[in-house]
């Protein structure tokens, strides 16, 4: 949905990647981990992993965001066009699933793809739950 400055600093500027996760099923979907990379002018600038538990009820959408920070001479802002794309792992709801996905046998992901004109800022940085 968004990207906003939420802090900067002398270096380095944190980020928040503003999202919509939205669940069709009929079965809450506990989503595990976030891999994704951010690009800021076709350049990219972020790239990591986010482990943050949250669950998306049945038939709903959810608002969340991620964290990333991008080097100050990137100077993100209101014409910095952005992109982030990566995968997000994913817990199937049974019991028999989350051994298998406890165990590394099976880690079901779906991709994760947004872009947009320019970043906002302000707001809050995410914090893991």
């Amino acid at each position: 949905m968004a990207v906003d400055v939420v802090e900067v600093g002398s270096d380095t500027n944190q980020v928040a990647i503003r999202l919509q996760l939205s669940n069709p099923t009929k079965v809450a979907i506990r989503i595990d981990t976030w891999n994704y990379s951010l690009r800021v002018r076709n350049q990219e600038v972020y790239s990591g992993e986010w482990v943050s538990a949250i669950t998306i009820p049945p038939e709903s959408r959810l608002l969340t965001a991620i964290p990333a920070v991008v080097p100050f001479q990137s100077k993100p802002g209101p014409d910095s066009p952005w992109s982030v794309d990566g995968s997000l792992l994913y817990l199937e709801p049974t019991r028999f699933s989350q051994l298998l996905y406890d165990l590394g046998l099976n880690r079901p992901s779906t991709p994760l793809k947004a872009s947009g004109p320019g970043m906002g800022s302000g707001g809050t940085i995410p914090s893991a739950s």
